[in-house]
């Protein structure tokens, strides 16, 4: 099990090296993925915090925030990869 100690989403493995977690039903993915996945979780738990202090909901803030994304340096976000297992 990979818990967060943030948020009430976890991941559990399936074996052969596949996880599911809470908030992605029905898919099934890497371990890296599967702790990428609780480190999002957590994030958007800080993004939420962030957004009430600014008075907009979290999608709306991080909406605004994305129209005009610029990362200072272009290594440090990785291109976005493609979740494993059916949908």
């Amino acid at each position: 099990m990979i818990n967060s100690d943030q948020t009430t989403h976890s991941a559990r493995s399936v074996g052969h090296g596949g996880w599911v977690v809470s908030w992605l039903p029905g898919r099934t993915i890497t371990t890296e993925q599967a702790v990428a996945a609780i480190q999002l979780a957590e994030a958007v738990a800080g993004l939420t915090v962030l957004a009430a202090m600014l008075g907009l909901p979290p999608c709306e803030a991080v909406g605004k925030v994305m129209l005009d994304f610029r990362p200072l340096d272009a290594q440090a976000v990785p291109a976005p990869r493609s979740l494993g297992g059916g949908i």
